[in-house]
């Protein structure tokens, strides 16, 4: 009994001095907003580059690709360098009365290129058709940004927490209910061509940070880039 009673008082304890705020959100994870590297909240239209949060031999950030099977359309890979953020891309809510990006919702991802695009079609993240060979799922291009509903399943994609600052993708889609979908992590995976690209797994996902294009941090990668 009096182990009991400890044990409520330490729990009152931890309740009495911790922020109402912050148990708000635990209560609501889903709807927790996801955060840059900057700590600012994640917003829709804004430009990121997605980076790996584990350096060194993580590599560098997630870009437009090519593979040499098929040109187009292009691809998910990810730059080797720690210095390469990559190509940026842009977030939109299945929501698009909320600008801001959370936990576990669906959006859509779509590179933002500074180059003209080497094919036709467009930018947004998908999940392409099994690949046979490879045994695989890729993540691929050519997605539809808006209209969530049956005909757009393979485009939209979560965002979940990866230990305290990192993030990883996931497949699991909730914009039609009626709907019989995959539910899967996205790791990394070398394809035949010897390129990093982004895959459904079942492992546990590949942890990200988000950083802005126009941070400082970002031109302080990029002015070591062209040192």
């Amino acid at each position: 009994m009096k182990g009991t009673t400890t044990a409520s008082l330490f729990l009152l304890f931890i309740f009495s001095i911790t922020p109402p705020s912050f148990l708000f959100e635990v209560a609501n994870a889903t709807n927790y907003p996801v955060l840059d590297i900057d700590g600012d909240w994640l917003r829709t239209g804004v430009e990121y580059y997605v980076v790996s949060a584990i350096f060194g031999a993580g590599g560098g950030g997630l870009a437009l690709g090519r593979s040499t099977k098929q040109p187009c359309p292009e691809i998910v890979v990810q730059r080797r360098s720690d210095f390469d953020k990559g190509t940026p891309v842009i977030f939109s809510n299945a929501d698009t009365n909320d600008t801001v990006v959370r936990l576990s919702t669906d959006v859509n991802i779509e590179f933002t290129p500074i180059r003209t695009k080497l094919c036709r079609t467009t930018t947004v993240w998908k999940i392409d058709n099994y690949d046979d060979s490879a045994g695989k799922w890729w993540v691929t291009t050519d997605g539809v940004r808006g209209n969530p509903g049956p005909n757009t399943l393979t485009s939209w994609f979560k965002i979940e927490n990866v230990g305290i600052l990192g993030y990883k993708f996931k497949y699991c889609p909730s914009v039609c209910e009626s709907c019989t979908t995959l539910c899967s992590e996205i790791e990394r995976d070398v394809d035949s061509d010897g390129q990093i690209r982004l895959a459904l797994s079942d492992g546990s996902g590949w942890p990200f940070i988000f950083m802005k294009v126009n941070s400082a941090r970002a031109r302080g990668i990029q002015q070591v880039v062209n040192t």
